[in-house]
């Protein structure tokens, strides 16, 4: 296979932006219908910045 039509392929299992806001949006609706939980948006900068300190870590090991 061809550096083109890889990259071709690969572009096709790629998400845009708005296909990922619309997945994201659809998980929090999943899990607030089934836990009940939703957190508001300083309690999820609060996790995405424990997330990325958790994965800093775990390249830099």
């Amino acid at each position: 296979m061809s550096l083109r039509a890889y990259l071709a392929r690969l572009a096709e299992t790629l998400l845009t932006p708005a296909e990922r806001a619309g997945r994201a949006e659809h998980a929090r609706a999943a899990l607030k219908a089934w836990t009940g939980y939703a957190p508001s948006s300083a309690e999820e900068r609060d996790l995405d910045g424990e997330l990325d300190r958790r994965l800093a870590k775990a390249a830099a090991q």
